[in-house]
């Protein structure tokens, strides 16, 4: 059996416990996975059609090519995580790799380009959203990949993860609330956009040294890792199909960030050319980075002591609740009070919809490993920020197309009646198409902190030589449920 790392005994007797100091640096590195991740879809779109003039079918082609490659990337980048020798790990290396790259292709996404054709800009910026998605896959896959290695307890593993989102939340705040304010600041628009990317930039990248210091990584031995043809690196990727667990997670995952791309992508058109009321913006942002920073911790105790399921399905019926809200909002009499209301249900059921999903993927990794008898965190976390990617790029695109299709007129101060009004069904009906599937899959997620501590103590039975005969009826049936494979055919490479 192709066996990679030392055994569950020998890493439960090395596992560290963790100081607060550990899960802040940890969370620190989702500065740049929530921060530019909300920040791009929220404002990109808007600074290439209405700064910058180009078409909104031009701007959203850009970004879905720059993260379409960034998601080919991702995978081929777990398979290199997971092999990668350095004293300092297979994971933190790439944050010291990364930190440069990230200030810099970050930076000049929102430097004014020097052609003003609209072939000119696209090629300018693609080249640019290639470099910065190159960069991010780079540092961003190891990292995702570290929560399952930094630590074998279920527990342990949801506070990291707690953290992680805790600080993507910060970062969304700081870069939502700040963004417009420091635009601002500058008279000419394109020069506060400019200013604008490089302070974020410094934001995202400084903070790598302290994720590199701050956190760690269980060992494994090197010498067992062996190199792979092309064919077989596929067919390592194609094969976490076979687990029941992450093709249920899948649809959670790629229709639950559907939904938020189209709320984040939306919004910032939404609030000008509907509502009439774009100074709005950084004041219901407040509300909005408020509302999922007071709701993570109910999330994070509700996945706890119920599933990590119940918790997906709780914020999901939020966020919608949400939507509803937001559509009876009308601009002739537009009332703040509701806005601010579907605000806060929006962030509450964004932070539940989109946190649950990166806490399930550890538990993911421990339902292959029970498959294959093999660690392949890397591989898993490849394949997530590849559909993660993939569900950006194509909602931008699809956005940009759509705003096209309606009439919207880049540059322009407003827009023709009848595009806001598809405006205003496309930011209803988009992401609550996209929410109510991710509600109906979490009710097919079984793995709860129960099962998932007997499918631990099976694999660390198995490890140690232990006889399949004599696994007992309940195991057994906990097993089959979450890899979607006969018990006879488990822990096999």
């Amino acid at each position: 059996m192709d066996r990679v790392g030392f055994t569950e005994q020998t890493a439960a007797t090395l596992e560290r416990v963790p100081r607060l100091w550990n899960y802040i640096a940890y969370g620190m590195g989702d500065f740049l996975g929530g921060g530019s991740f909300n920040l791009i879809g929220t404002m990109y779109l808007f600074f290439m059609t209405s700064v910058m003039g180009m078409a909104p079918v031009f701007a959203g082609l850009l970004v879905f090519l720059g993260k379409l490659w960034g998601a080919i990337f991702d995978p081929l980048m777990g398979y290199l995580s997971d092999r990668t020798r350095s004293r300092h790990g297979r994971r933190r290396i790439f944050f010291l790799y990364g930190m440069l790259p990230v200030l810099i292709f970050f930076s000049a996404l929102w430097i004014p380009s020097p052609f003003h054709g609209q072939w000119g800009m696209f090629f300018w910026y693609l080249v640019l959203f290639l470099l910065f998605s190159t960069t991010y896959t780079m540092i961003m896959v190891p990292y995702v990949a570290l929560n399952a290695e930094i630590s074998l307890d279920y527990k342990v593993r949801a506070r990291f993860t707690g953290f992680k989102q805790i600080s993507a939340g910060f970062s969304s705040a700081v870069c939502l609330i700040a963004a417009k304010p420091i635009i601002e600041l500058f008279p000419q628009e394109q020069t506060g956009y400019a200013v604008m990317g490089l302070a974020y930039g410094l934001f995202f990248a400084l903070p790598w040294l302290a994720i590199f210091y701050g956190t760690w990584e269980l060992p494994r031995k090197l010498d067992e890792v062996k190199r792979q043809s092309f064919g077989e690196i596929l067919a390592n990727f194609y094969s976490v199909f076979k687990n029941r667990s992450f093709r249920i997670h899948v649809g959670i995952f790629v229709s639950a960030f559907a939904g938020m791309d189209f709320v984040m992508a939306l919004f910032l058109f939404y609030l000008t050319y509907y509502a009439g009321r774009e100074d709005l913006f950084p004041f219901l942002m407040i509300f909005f980075v408020a509302a999922q920073a007071v709701s993570l911790p109910v999330y994070i105790k509700i996945g706890n002591v119920y599933s990590k399921g119940r918790a997906l399905f709780v914020g999901t019926v939020v966020w919608l609740t949400g939507l509803l809200v937001v559509l009876t909002v009308s601009p002739d009499r537009l009332s703040l009070p509701l806005l601010v209301l579907g605000t806060i249900l929006l962030g509450s059921g964004i932070c539940g919809g989109t946190t649950m999903p990166w806490v399930m993927l550890p538990s993911i990794a421990d339902v292959d490993e029970l498959i294959t008898g093999q660690k392949r965190a890397g591989t898993y976390a490849g394949m997530m920020t590849l559909f993660r990617k993939i569900v950006s790029a194509s909602v931008i695109f699809i956005t940009g197309a759509v705003l096209s299709a309606i009439g919207f007129v880049e540059g322009a101060a407003s827009q023709p009646p009848q595009t806001v009004a598809f405006l205003r069904i496309l930011f209803f009906a988009a992401p609550f198409i996209a929410v109510s599937i991710a509600l109906f899959m979490s009710l097919k997620f079984k793995i709860t902190p129960q099962n998932h501590q007997m499918l631990r103590n099976e694999i660390d039975r198995l490890e140690k030589g232990g006889d399949r005969e004599e696994c007992d009826a309940e195991t057994r049936r906990i097993c089959e449920m979450v890899t979607g494979i006969p018990y006879r055919d488990l822990y096999r490479s």
